[in-house]
């Protein structure tokens, strides 16, 4: 697709490749990305890679900018001068959509930087392992086991295997996935996410115009801009370091508490000093959390089915970006046109408005989304005789104790049996106590 719009004199060929050929490519290709970060680590170092993860297209948002600029303003040629001493952008465009003749543009040369990227991308394909880590570390007997007994750290070394993709028809693939509660959860929290993943559409849209309208054009709207990816570059691999072992649900309902009040920067003050200060805030709520939102979604998705997880979770995030697009214009029509009287801080108010939702709601919906389905609790049981055992076992007045291991989602229940309770209690390890996972 990007081939063809390098190559592309036409504009009806360039909305065909921008309108339906580019988006098909995305979507086979960036759920991928993230369950192979899945596939390739283990419940201890998967929120760090998600955080790597991030950091990467961060860094490439940071470099984007100099990179169209090198292209678009260092590439002189005939074409970029009539650009500049016209104000009417399409006059090179014949009646029919078509332009005189092709030339090598700076935008055209933007193109090609995605060209190549896209070339080198299939290349390292070629090498990509269809394989799955079993992660041996997620079970706290066996992690025990090897403290106790220096002989088997094998234990805890994560074995190599390959993976076989689920197979299924379209229908039931989906009526699997529906039929699911941890998706219906899941799909409660990508809901309730909304509108605070929308700050980044006004981020993109909404800020530059305000600051041009309210500060002048000589505002240094990119550089502001760019505090963000700079930020995001040097918090995420510190954050996810420090709370690897938090739950990802737990780190996201902080985080967007910290982005959602990032708006209000701009509420209480109309200065470019309000503008960092946003996006400062902005920028740190999201090193907690829309990192973590990945990590969240591949540890909730049953194995084999992460790609319809993903393309679920994502459909109502791109359905959304309309109507904030048209949001965003209304409002600063309203409260921020180029002239006229402006009252920019009530446009921000609605904005902090639509977005504080998120946070209160996800509160107000913890109890729901943060509950564990039957099959989220492993049971393991070991070294008891036969069934009657276990039952005996289990029906021990003394109370369990449980906790929660954050890294593997584990729901860990304890108790203690006197080994003089019950004649089947000889195979209890120590002799005095027995622990259940």
């Amino acid at each position: 697709s990007r081939i063809s719009i390098f190559f592309a004199n036409s504009k009806t060929v360039l909305l065909w490749n921008v309108c339906l050929l580019l988006p098909m490519g995305n979507c086979l290709g960036i759920p991928v990305l993230t369950t192979g970060i899945r596939r390739y680590t283990t419940a201890s170092n998967r929120g760090f890679a998600f955080g790597l993860f991030y950091v990467i297209m961060n860094v490439a948002a940071l470099l984007s900018g100099p990179v169209v600029d090198m292209c678009t303003i260092l590439h002189k040629d005939k074409n970029n001068a009539e650009a500049d001493s016209n104000d009417d952008a399409g006059s090179n465009v014949e009646d029919d959509g078509a332009l005189p003749e092709w030339s090598l543009t700076g935008y055209r040369i933007v193109i090609l930087t995605g060209i190549i990227a896209n070339v080198l991308a299939v290349l390292v394909a070629f090498t990509v392992r269809e394989i799955k880590l079993d992660d041996k570390q997620q079970a706290p007997i066996a992690a025990a086991d090897a403290t106790n007994d220096s002989n088997s750290s094998s234990k805890t070394t994560p074995s190599v295997s390959t993976f076989q993709p689920l197979k299924g028809s379209p229908t039931q693939i989906l009526r699997e996935t529906l039929s699911t509660p941890s998706f219906w959860r899941f799909l409660a929290v990508v809901m309730i996410t909304l509108n605070i993943r929308m700050i980044f559409r006004h981020l993109d849209a909404t800020l530059p115009k305000y600051m041009v309208r309210e500060f002048g054009p000589s505002t240094p709207k990119g550089t502001i801009y760019s505090i963000n990816p700079a930020l995001i570059i040097i918090l995420v691999p510190i954050v996810q370091a420090a709370t690897r072992d938090v739950n990802p649900l737990v780190m996201i309902h902080y985080g967007i508490y910290i982005s959602a009040a990032s708006v209000f920067c701009l509420v209480i003050s109309t200065s470019v000093t309000a503008c960092v200060f946003f996006v400062v805030v902005l920028s740190i709520g999201e090193a907690i959390w829309s990192p973590r939102l990945y990590d969240y979604t591949m540890s909730i998705s049953k194995e084999g089915r992460e790609g319809t997880y993903m393309a679920l979770s994502s459909a109502p995030l791109f359905l959304a970006k309309l109507p904030v697009g048209f949001m965003s214009g209304y409002l600063l029509q309203k409260y921020c046109p180029e002239e006229g009287e402006r009252n920019s801080k009530m446009m921000w108010l609605i904005i902090a408005l639509s977005t504080v939702a998120s946070p209160i709601l996800l509160t107000v919906f913890w109890g729901y989304v943060s509950k564990k389905d039957e099959d989220d609790v492993k049971v393991e049981l070991k070294d008891f005789d036969d069934e009657n055992s276990v039952t005996e076992y289990m029906a021990d007045e003394t109370p369990f104790t449980e906790e929660v291991n954050e890294s593997s989602n584990l729901v860990i229940q304890r108790k203690n049996v006197p080994s003089a309770s019950s004649s089947r209690a000889s195979n209890i390890s120590d002799e005095d106590s027995k622990e259940v996972v």
